[in-house]
């Protein structure tokens, strides 16, 4: 998959790719396997129609692969199409909606509840397990320098694949029933983020893609400075 790529000029021959990056090339466009052009298949388009059309949806489409064990495709698609619960935050003076069906539990940590990981990174101790922090502002940009975990809110996250990790707002404001706007449709895909929604009192309140974001933070690691949890 990887050579035909480079073949068809859509990636360049040195980039670094890892095994999930390698098995999504197939989403491309004009990526294709096939060595000729039939009524059906060979021109690039059918898996690239599918990952648009499931993303204008507000959904997310993968492929995980085992060489001679086969591949996995994992379509998710929201329960609802208009109406979403969740968990509104505030994020560095910004709000957001975290879906509540991602949301395992809130709490509020104690400096010793946190540990380093690593030259950039961190994790919380829940109940004799270890889940990685993500601060929501610095993966959307929103600051540059994370907050300590103490002094804001901690959502515990459950991804697709079953592994949990544990984001970190600065409050929350409550449970709240949000009408879903398409992002991508009236702006951009914004990385990180599902959808839009407007609030009683006229703001905007961008939707969380709990799944991207964790993924955002994990391909993106900020500078080691930039982490004040190793102080704690």
């Amino acid at each position: 998959m990887r050579q035909i790529a480079i073949d068809k000029g859509l990636i360049a021959p040195d980039a670094q790719l890892s095994d999930e990056e390698t098995d999504n090339l197939i989403f491309l466009p004009g990526f294709s396997t096939a060595s000729q052009v039939s009524d059906i298949s060979g021109r690039g388009v059918g898996m690239d129609v599918v990952r648009r059309s499931v993303q204008a949806l507000g959904g997310r489409i993968s492929i995980t692969s085992r060489p001679g064990e086969g591949s996995t495709f994992t379509l998710s698609l929201p329960l609802t199409l208009a109406v979403l619960d969740g968990m509104v935050v505030d994020v560095a003076g910004h709000t957001l909606v975290v879906p509540l069906t991602a949301i395992v539990e809130s709490l509020r940590p104690k400096r010793g509840d946190v540990r380093p990981l690593g030259p950039d990174g961190a994790v919380l101790a829940v109940r004799d397990a270890y889940v990685r922090l993500v601060d929501i502002g610095c993966a959307l940009g929103f600051r540059a320098t994370s907050i300590s975990p103490s002094e804001g809110v901690v959502l515990l996250v459950e991804t697709e694949d079953g592994s949990r990790s544990a984001l970190v707002a600065d409050g929350i404001h409550g449970q709240r029933q949000v009408v879903i706007k398409s992002l991508e449709a009236n702006y951009r895909q914004v990385e990180g983020i599902a959808a839009a929604t407007i609030l009683g009192d006229g703001r905007v309140a961008l939707i969380v893609d709990v799944d991207a974001l964790v993924a955002v933070r994990r391909d993106r690691p900020r500078p080691a400075e930039t982490i004040p949890y190793a102080a704690e």
